[in-house]
């Protein structure tokens, strides 16, 4: 990790970097002296991370604040460090939506696909043809899900959404290194930030042992360069590849049952508080 910085250059660009594992992935890189622009919805989270990671480190930074899930965004955030030269990408902004496909709203499913598909192909897609032409070693860190590895009842689209992920992500692997581009799919599982706690499940009943979001970051950087995907955590590892030694039906059935049980108790645990 500590040669990141000299394969890659001075600037860092991650998105969702207000909390979670973007947020760790900014601490770990600011450590590691890269200059950040960090980009989430959140302008007051955002200043406060940049003031915090400068004082901190002897690094710049640049806060800039855009909704994914709205058009044009991706071309604004591209627009706004366009003097700057970003040798590494980490599109880390996602969202989820729990529950049964058919009681969904579906344009709450609309905004997440845009999130979780249509942002991380754009900021590929741009910076990817910047680093192209920039003519140095690059990188980008894409971040799917363990969810990715089969579909998985009540998170039907955000599953279908990060296996997009993980399929774009081995592919750009092979592409881009004609380039000197290094693509790495990250693949957490349960991992304890904001985005896992709001979920409606009881997670005694879930056999997953929550990550931390560090953890987590760290194996993303520790890899970058040196495999095509990575899923975090030796459980994880063990449900992700279970699926190429049973009928693919199994594992789909099993986390359908687990995750109704734990939504079930979550609800009574609820209705009696």
């Amino acid at each position: 990790m500590k040669k990141l910085k000299q394969h890659y250059g001075d600037w860092a660009l991650v998105t969702g970097a207000s909390s979670g594992i973007g947020q760790e992935f900014a601490r770990q890189l600011a450590a590691l002296e890269f200059n950040l622009v960090l980009v989430a919805r959140r302008q007051n989270e955002l200043d406060a991370l940049a003031q915090e990671l400068s004082q901190k480190h002897p690094i710049k930074t640049r806060v800039v604040a855009a909704d994914l899930t709205k058009t044009g965004s991706v071309q604004s955030v591209y627009d706004a460090v366009t003097d700057l030269d970003i040798g590494l990408l980490i599109p880390c902004a996602g969202i989820d939506e729990m529950g049964e496909f058919l009681d969904k709203d579906y344009a709450s499913l609309d905004r997440m696909l845009t999130l979780n598909i249509a942002a991380p192909t754009e900021l590929s897609h741009r910076f990817g043809q910047r680093m192209k032409a920039r003519g140095k070693k690059s990188g980008i860190i894409l971040v799917s899900s363990l969810f990715a590895y089969q579909g998985i009842p009540f998170f039907a689209t955000y599953a279908a959404s990060k296996s997009y992920v993980l399929g774009l992500g081995e592919a750009l692997h092979e592409e881009f290194k004609q380039h000197g581009i290094d693509v790495l799919t990250l693949s957490p599982g349960l991992t304890a930030t904001p985005f896992a706690q709001g979920l409606e499940l009881n997670p005694a009943l879930l056999p997953m042992i929550a990550q931390n979001p560090a953890t987590v970051a760290r194996l993303g950087l520790k890899k970058l360069g040196k495999k095509m995907s990575v899923v975090s955590g030796l459980l994880n590892k063990f449900y992700a590849w279970e699926n190429r030694l049973i009928p693919r039906s199994w594992p789909v059935k099993l986390f359908g049952f687990l995750i109704a049980n734990s939504n079930r108790s979550y609800r009574r645990k609820l209705a009696k508080a």
